[in-house]
């Protein structure tokens, strides 16, 4: 049994970046991935989409249970352009960078013909309803099969078995989750084996980016990886520590990456990475 990315599309390779597996894929890879999971004929256990950034990177590798979240997604996308640049210096053509803020509205575009149910869990209060109804605006067809915000607290068993019957019920088959990292990446860990047939995507403030409450960096910004910058210069107190921290963390992990792909040393047993 693979130690790292058990849980990966088959389909589509990987590399590690601390460790963390990071899918070798784009935004249409990404709409691909879904449709082949989506169009089985028999559904597997629910399964799960991360979009990852340097601050789950980092988080990954003093956290155990945020890598093994990792290691049971589906995918896990570069929604930062930095990982998306670490991969193609590696050498991986194939990789872009995958907003979750984008997805949003490119997965509900793709699905409207096949007619994907999709249902919105999380974000503030009414939170999910707008997001719901402006992606319903902006993908006319869209199917949505419900729209909840989720407590402030994990869920107690009866809830949990309660908010599985709600969304077995609607037929949900995308299911997208607004919560903070990690606590996004644990929830769909701990939730989705029990949903069989559906997958969830978290995506987290790309809640309330996509509804207008909060606003994104501009696009040159964007494309120039300096989307955390933005964020700072927006939150300097609550995201001032934060980056102190992460950022000279992720550079001495893509560095220790480099040197040790330098060596030649083997990645772990079993891990089918590139």
């Amino acid at each position: 049994m693979p130690v790292r990315a058990w849980g990966h599309d088959p389909d589509v390779p990987h590399f590690l970046l601390g460790g963390v597996p990071v899918s070798i894929t784009d935004m249409g890879g990404l709409v691909a991935a879904l449709r082949r999971r989506l169009s089985r004929a028999v559904p597997g256990p629910g399964t799960f989409v991360v979009f990852r950034d340097a601050h789950g990177i980092v988080r990954a590798q003093d956290e155990p249970e945020v890598r093994a979240a990792h290691d049971a997604a589906l995918l896990v996308c570069a929604d930062g352009r930095p990982l998306a640049w670490v991969g193609r210096l590696r050498g991986h053509k194939a990789i872009a960078q995958v907003p979750g803020i984008e997805s949003v509205e490119a997965v509900c575009r793709a699905g409207v013909e096949a007619g994907w149910r999709h249902f919105f869990l999380g974000g503030g209060p009414g939170v999910a309803d707008k997001l719901a109804a402006e992606m319903a605006r902006r993908a006319p067809g869209l199917v949505v099969a419900g729209a909840e915000t989720l407590p402030y607290r994990p869920l107690t068993e009866p809830e949990a078995q309660d908010l599985y019957a709600r969304l077995r019920a609607n037929g949900t088959q995308i299911l997208w989750i607004g919560l903070s990292t990690p606590k996004q990446e644990l929830f769909m860990q701990a939730h989705t084996p029990s949903l069989p047939g559906v997958i969830a995507m978290g995506v987290g403030a790309a809640f309330d980016v996509n509804i207008g409450t909060i606003p994104r960096a501009p696009r040159l910004m964007t494309r120039c990886g300096l989307e955390w910058l933005y964020r700072l210069i927006q939150e300097p107190r609550r995201l001032r520590a934060r980056y102190a921290q992460v950022v000279p963390r992720f550079l001495a992990i893509v560095a220790f990456d480099r040197a040790r792909q330098a060596k030649h040393v083997p990645a772990p047993e079993g891990v089918r990475s590139v």
